[in-house]
């Protein structure tokens, strides 16, 4: 059944109209017409049961009906992410999206990006939101606005829980290992930008509560390196179950 993403906010009334994007996606893409069953998501957790009333490029008029709490992820992961050069960040968005992060926190680093262009947020919230709907998520993961290190790093703190860096230069300690413990929930994973992070990024990192882990014996690129990880991460707690 098609999946349309629409705030929770918009989504207080029997009908709702959507805007020309979603509308055109509906008509010309996929060619539905009035009558046509959709799933409307809020990105909070709700699934909505939906059909088109009117069908048009300009606004589909969508009826809703029944909804239904859909469960949350089993654990919540952050992620802080520095962000690297190019257009990786989008990748590193979309798929961890799709493997069930909560959060992530774009991170500017001494060896990543100096300052993302302006709009890169809002297309990072867009990515993640029509990856939420590819995949079948009814939440939506909350991408903040670009954070300094430091700022990342105390924040990440506050809230406790499992905190680790990946760092390519640490060999005795393997993130998979971590989770063999069952260490305590949630979890917080600091991923480097192509070439890593400082030794003093890494000592702020200690400093602040955070365990460097690796990932095993290969170098990866910087959008492996974080898929790798919340894949392990989910792993271990249940998340691919």
């Amino acid at each position: 059944m098609p999946r349309v993403f629409i705030p929770a906010q918009f989504l207080n009334h029997e009908q709702v109209t959507l805007d020309r994007v979603a509308s055109r996606h509906l008509v010309k893409v996929l060619r539905l017409q009035a009558g046509a069953e959709v799933c409307v998501f809020d990105g909070c957790g709700t699934e909505i049961e939906g059909h088109i009333v009117r069908a048009s490029t300009a606004g589909v008029e969508l009826a809703l009906g029944q909804r239904h709490r859909v469960p949350m992820p089993l654990a919540s992961i952050t992620l802080l992410q520095s962000v690297p050069r190019g257009d990786r960040m989008d990748i590193i968005v979309q798929k961890t999206t799709e493997l069930g992060v909560t959060r992530i926190v774009p991170v500017l680093s001494s060896r990543g990006m100096v300052k993302p262009p302006p709009g890169k947020t809002r297309r990072w919230r867009t990515i993640a939101q029509e990856a939420a709907r590819q995949s079948g998520r009814a939440d939506v993961p909350e991408v903040a606005e670009v954070t300094a290190l430091d700022a990342a790093l105390a924040g990440s703190a506050e809230a406790g829980g499992t905190r680790l860096v990946l760092w390519e230069e640490e060999r005795a300690l393997p993130l998979r290992r971590i989770f063999a413990q069952a260490p305590p929930l949630p979890v917080t994973l600091l991923v480097g930008p192509e070439g890593g992070f400082s030794q003093e990024e890494v000592a702020s990192a200690r400093a602040q509560g955070f365990r460097t882990v690796g990932l095993g014996p290969r170098i990866l690129r910087v959008e492996t390196a974080a898929l790798v990880a919340i894949a392990l991460t989910q792993a271990a707690v249940g998340g691919l179950d």
